[in-house]
């Protein structure tokens, strides 16, 4: 790939960038994008992109910081674009001044850290209403009660919905994508689970399992059915010979395994492999899984187990660790929350409608921030900006992030976790500026990477 190296111009255009993002955020109101008002901060900076590479590599760098908070904290676009456009403005006076930018970009983490930690330890719960504060992110009373609704039930998620209606679905137990690969739809009780992460060919392999259930029902969850095994099992299942349903696990990769070592610790067994701990004609009835009910429709099937062993809280406890991690993107977080629904034994979800698809994405990405601002809320409460001034104010650099955080609030309150966040993610941003000895930017392709692109190679992802 060809690439581009500026020095000093290239830093003060990629500070250029910065600012023009951030100017533009720092509006009151949304701003209008392709014939929508948004306040999206990449939607914003590809509307602000121009030829200058170097402008661009400032605002991309932005609106990444931007949109990272705001996914997060569900608020915050306008408060981290002025106190981005601060913060930056003293350190260009600071770097015009002949500062050392390696020691003020230390003092500013340092400063960044201390602050954050008066600030957690200050926050407590809002005198507003959590209602109120929802409606005004939803504009809409209906909705808002909806994710109260949800809250309540469990770990909320929010998805698309096929119609124009938003509704609130509540599942009882483990939700599983997918049609059913053996068996019909219905209820069933009381039934034995066999987990297996490994496709399912052999009939035979299963039989010694097959002949000890008796008259036993046996729900299959493996990584597939198929062959000898998938026709067999039908041909048994149609002539009641066998009270046996399957299914293949939904996901791919890491996802499917996730979800197969979920249900395990949900029904009480371990996955099987055919090999470790031991192989299928070996399992016993112990051995197996149980649930008291599982619901197979032409879509999903849902096991219900009514169990709350310590096994099923330890691996909760492991998935909100990750949620917590800062370097966990937005998406696997959302898949993390649906794994703790099922696992908790009640999975609330949103489904935003809209009468086109755009709509009902805009009303998606509205409600998940509504679900994310009151998650935080609930966690790490509020923090009142008169009680700024109960924070001691050491050195220049805590001083100069205290009047940024002062001039970044709007209201006379704001999430905690906003702040933390803010002084985090563009205190790292404004020091990386302050230290970049060098800007590089790619200017086009070589022969190489050409070949590639006509083999079919994303070259972006591949170069990173």
């Amino acid at each position: 790939m060809i690439r581009q190296i500026r020095y000093e111009e290239g830093k003060r255009k990629l500070a250029e960038g910065i600012r023009q993002l951030c100017r533009a955020l720092s509006c009151e109101g949304g701003i209008l994008v392709n014939g929508a008002y948004s306040l999206s901060a990449m939607e914003v900076a590809k509307e602000l992109e121009g030829k200058d590479l170097y402008l661009n590599q400032g605002i991309r760098l932005a609106a990444g910081a931007i949109a990272e908070i705001n996914a997060v904290t569900g608020c915050g676009t306008r408060e981290a674009a002025v106190f981005m456009e601060f913060l930056l403005s003293v350190c260009e006076k600071k770097d015009a001044s002949g500062a050392n930018p390696v020691s003020f970009a230390r003092e500013l983490k340092n400063a960044a850290f201390s602050i954050g930690e008066a600030i957690r330890a200050g926050s407590g719960p809002s005198a507003r209403p959590l209602p109120e504060q929802l409606w005004d992110i939803t504009n809409n009373r209906e909705t808002a009660e909806l994710i109260l609704r949800g809250m309540e039930e469990g770990e909320l998620v929010v998805k698309e919905s096929v119609y124009s209606d938003t509704k609130l679905e509540i599942t009882r137990g483990m939700r599983l994508e997918g049609p059913p690969a053996v068996g019909t739809a219905g209820t069933l009780k009381q039934m034995y689970v066999l987990v297996a992460n490994r496709p399912l060919s052999s009939f035979m392999e299963l039989y010694p399992v097959l002949q000890r259930l008796g008259n036993e029902g046996l729900f299959i969850l493996a990584d597939q059915i198929e062959g000898e095994a998938l026709t067999l099992l039908n041909a048994n299942v149609r002539q009641n010979r066998l009270r046996v349903w399957g299914m293949k696990a939904p996901g791919a990769g890491s996802r499917k395994e996730d979800i197969l070592e979920d249900a395990a610790v949900l029904t009480g067994t371990r996955v099987f492999d055919g090999k470790f701990p031991c192989g299928f004609s070996e399992i016993t009835l112990d051995m197996l899984g149980k649930a008291e009910t599982v619901t197979v429709t032409s879509q999903y099937s849902v096991i219900g187990t009514g169990r709350n062993n310590p096994e099923i809280k330890k691996r909760i406890a492991g998935i909100r660790k990750r949620i917590d991690d800062p370097k966990t993107n937005y998406y696997d977080k959302q898949k993390l929350r649906e794994r703790i629904a099922g696992l908790s034994g009640t999975a609330p979800v949103i489904y935003a409608g809209g009468n086109t698809l755009a709509q009902s994405r805009e009303e998606k990405r509205r409600m998940e921030y509504a679900v994310a601002y009151a998650q935080t809320i609930q966690k790490y409460g509020i923090f009142r900006k008169a009680d700024l001034k109960n924070i001691p104010a050491g050195p220049e650099a805590e001083q100069i992030l205290l009047e940024g955080i002062k001039q970044s609030m709007a209201g006379q309150e704001a999430s905690a976790w906003l702040l933390l966040l803010m002084l985090k993610k563009v205190c790292g941003l404004i020091a990386m500026w302050m230290t970049t000895g060098a800007v590089m930017v790619s200017t086009g392709y070589d022969r190489e990477d050409l070949e590639l692109i006509k083999s079919g190679v994303d070259i972006e992802r591949l170069r990173g």
